[in-house]
Formats: structure tokens, sequence, C-alpha cells
């Protein structure tokens, strides 16, 4: 939902028999009114005192708001003000380069005064853009577009002008694409320039091999991607972010993980223990009616069958920013793909969980992706508030805190350990069972054990297994094609796991 939406959301109580309004998050500010006459700039802010109806969906908030503001020089005249007209506010999912990147980039990868002219644009066409006193059009510090209009109230023509500033967003956003993705724990930032998409910044890279990218790699890039896995062992900064650019560049885009007219259905598992090919097992056998998952171009988005989960996410890498495309969420509604964000593609795990819920889905299966994990702790508590089973699984979590880590396991059901040093040290030890040895897949809860079992099934596992932490812990392989259960202390050292964890 839009984050700021909070802000407008009001509670009517009693306090002392006496009806009150009380605004969660204090009075939303729609506008200023400045006094006429005075050498220094003298103003009052016109607040939402009063809201008469509204539209609140994901991507936008729409109210009709009614406010006083008094003018008075305190000695000749006083005079009351009223305030009468339409709020709206816009997300734009604004990336947060920051983060990610240890600076912020956004005045560089987005024309905000462009934005801005383009929906004063729709304004102008649907004349409700009047003068300056009595319209305003700004991007907030919080990260949203705010449209005031004075003396306007919520009607057919205002419903149609929302929408198409929502669809300009959307398209501006498309053409301006930006996406954050993340490969051997480097993040990578793309743009779209001149209508083509390139990978232009890369953070240093922490770990030297991955088993798993090795292998995607392989069969998407073959000898060119074997050449670039070899460049990214040197130790120079510059040249690691040139080649995991090209390494993006070469293979990854032209791979085609970020076409727009891509399929979304699709029954190809990956990876063996891979979390949605888990979660298209669960699919299958109707352990889950819903899957909260990440997709290029989409955004948080809510799946609804097995093959429609597997083909958002293709062989697609870590993804922590994306840009909405209008031609794939229209395959994706075709699909049976819910898009939580239809006109921003935003990423927000909790707000897709709570849209699913709303929807009326009961068993839903939800991952969360590097520092974000620490969002396992509010899943958990929504998922005790509600009706309803939430399979919590835990990716991408190479680089993450050891508070994120406490949180995963203390309240995740599943865990991909990639190359994290506390997910060894923390998680592991009290997992009650381990997938897979290259990169362990560790259960925390008969839960998870429940979801991960049952994906197990289909892969020919047929006896029963004695769940417990510690050295007697059960320790399932892939042994030719059939699930092979050992105990953690029988194992052998791994040879080819990722390296280092950090």
């Amino acid at each position: 939902m839009l984050k700021e939406r909070k802000l407008l959301e009001k509670e009517v109580v009693f306090v002392n028999e006496k009806k009150e309004v009380v605004y969660e998050g204090g009075r939303d500010i729609v506008g200023w009114y400045v006094y006429p006459g005075y050498i220094d700039d003298l103003y009052f802010p016109i607040a939402d005192d009063e809201s008469k109806e509204n539209i609140n969906e994901e991507d936008f908030y729409v109210t009709e708001f009614s406010s006083t503001a008094s003018e008075s020089d305190y000695h000749t005249f006083s005079n009351e003000l009223t305030f009468n007209g339409v709020y709206m506010a816009f997300n734009l999912n604004i990336p947060n380069t920051k983060k990610y990147f240890g600076v912020d980039l956004n005045e560089v990868l987005i024309n905000n005064d462009e934005l801005i002219n383009g929906v004063n644009n729709i304004l102008n066409s649907y004349c409700l853009r009047a003068n300056d006193d009595e319209h305003q059009v700004e991007i907030s510090d919080k990260g949203y577009l705010k449209v005031v209009l004075l003396n306007e109230h919520i009607d057919e023509k205002v419903t149609f002008c929302s929408k198409d500033i929502l669809e300009y967003i959307r398209d501006y956003y498309d053409k301006n694409a930006i996406h954050i993705t993340r490969m051997f724990g480097s993040y990578i930032l793309l743009k779209k320039i001149n209508d083509k998409l390139v990978a232009i910044k890369a953070t240093p890279i922490p770990i030297k091999y991955c088993s798993l990218m090795i292998k995607l790699l392989e069969e998407v890039g073959g000898d060119v991607a074997l050449k670039i896995i070899e460049s990214l062992k040197v130790e120079d900064i510059e040249k690691q972010e040139e080649a995991m650019c090209r390494l993006i560049n070469e293979v990854v885009i032209k791979g085609g993980y970020f076409d727009t007219d891509r399929p979304l259905n699709s029954c190809e598992a990956n990876v063996l223990f891979g979390a949605s090919e888990t979660m298209s097992s669960a699919f299958k056998s109707g352990l889950i009616d819903a899957a909260v998952i990440v997709s290029n171009n989409l955004g948080t988005i809510i799946t609804t069958n097995d093959c429609n989960t597997q083909g958002a996410v293709k062989r697609m890498t870590g993804l922590f920013h994306t840009s909405p495309s209008y031609e794939i969420m229209n395959t994706a509604y075709k699909e049976g793909i819910i898009p939580v964000f239809p006109y921003t593609a935003e990423i927000d795990q909790l707000e897709g969980v709570k849209k699913a819920i709303s929807l009326g889905y009961k068993n839903i299966a939800v991952s969360v992706a590097a520092s974000d994990n620490y969002l396992h702790e509010e899943l958990k508590k929504i998922e005790n508030e509600n009706d309803v089973v939430i399979y919590k699984f835990g990716l991408c979590s190479t680089g993450i805190s050891y508070d994120v880590a406490e949180k995963m396991r203390d309240n995740s059901d599943v865990v991909w350990s990639c190359a994290s040093k506390y997910v060894k040290e923390e998680i592991e030890p009290n997992a009650i069972a381990q997938v897979g040895v290259k990169i362990p897949v560790h259960i925390m809860t008969e839960q998870g054990w429940n979801i991960i079992s049952n994906h197990l099934k289909y892969m020919g596992l047929e006896e029963g297994v004695s769940l417990e932490c510690g050295e007697n812990k059960p320790v399932l392989l892939n042994d030719k094609g059939k699930v092979k259960v050992l105990k953690k202390k029988n194992l052998r050292k791994c040879s080819d796991c990722p390296n280092p964890c950090i």
C-alpha cells in the first residue's frame, strides 16, 4: 500500500463520551495558505481535518478534504478561512540507491521536473489545473507524488484523471526503467538508456565462488559466462565492477531476464531445492493456494498455481527494485498472477501477504530477500493475528547482519544459507533438518518441514524422517535422482560451497 497513506487514516474514539477523531501519525498537511501583505513569509498549514470520501488502493490515495485556517494581525482584524478540495497521493516507488550503493543516485536516474510537467499536462487536459494558488503538484520528501486541488470534489472527472496520472507514472518509469539485482553478493544497478537496458553500476564482489550462480550461468552463457566468472577473481574493484556489469549485460539481459514480452508460465524446474520449485510442488499438492513472490517488471506479485509461480521467476537472480511494464502486467493477469502494485511494481512483501489475505487466501507461501529478511518477525505477527498459514522463506542471505539473522532464526520456516556467516553461526545450529550441502536449505519449524517434505516427495522421498537439531540432524541429499538421508555428523566437509562466508 502507499506507505504514507497511514497519515490520512482516521479512527473515531470516544473520550469522556465525546467523539474525537484520532489521526494516525498526525494530521496530513495537504497544502499551505500564505498570508498576503507580509514582508516575511507567513503561512498556515491546510490540514486534512475532515475527509468526506476517499479512494484507497495500493498505488494511490484520493480524498476530499475540508480545512480551516485563521488570518489575523492580532490587533485590527481576524478572518477564518475555509478550504475544500481534493488531495491525491501517488506512490512513485523511488529506488533506495543509498541503501545498496552507499550514495543517493536518484537525481541522476530520474528527472522529477519532467514527471511533474507530465502530471500538470494531464490536469490541464481535465481542466483541473487552475491558478497556482489553487493547485499544487510536488514530490514529497517521503517519496510520493502529491496533488492538491482546491475547490474540487471527487467526481467522475477526478477519478478518470487520477487513473490517467497512474498510467502516466507507470509509462514514465517504464521508459526510464531502473532495476537493482544481485549476483555473487554484488548489487548491480540497471538503467534504461535510449530505450536499451544496461548495467551501469556494481558494488564490490564479496564472494568469489557460488556453485548455483555458476550452474545457471553455464546453462545460459556458456563460454562467455565462464570467462567473465574467471575475471571476477581479480582484486581490482574497478575491474570487478566492469566485469560484473559486463556479466549482466552479456548474459542476464541478453538472456531475456528483463524482457517484458517473456512468458510467465513454465513447468521447468531450474534447481532441485529452490524456493519457487518448493512452492510449485506445494501448489500441486494443495498445500498452498497463493504465493507472494517478486518478479522483474512486476514487483511483488501473488501467484495462484504451480506453473505461473515457476514461470514468474524463471532463472531470476535476487531482485531488490524494479520498474513497471504495461505489457507484462497484462501478461500476468492473463496467467492468473495478481500484481500487488500494478502501476509502480513496488517490492513490498508485507503488503503482498496482506493483499493475499484480503482476497481470501488461507495458505500462503512468501519469500523475503537479503536485509529485508527482518520482515519475518512481522510476517509471523500477521500469521498469528489472522486465521491463515504463512510459510515464510528467507532467501539471498549473503551479507545479512546478526540482528536480521536472529529474526530469521526465531520467526522463519525455511532459510537458504547462500554465503552467510550468520546463517551458518545462528541458523544452522537451530535448524531441525537440512536439505542439500552446497547451498544448504535449513528447515526451522515443523511447518517449514511440511512444505519442504512435500517437495521432496515429488523427488522420491518415501521414508519417515526424525527431526532434531545438532549432530543427529537429518540432512537430505540428491543421490542420482533419489533422496538420500544422512545424519549431520556423517557429512563430509563441502568442497564446492559458496565462499567466503560474509
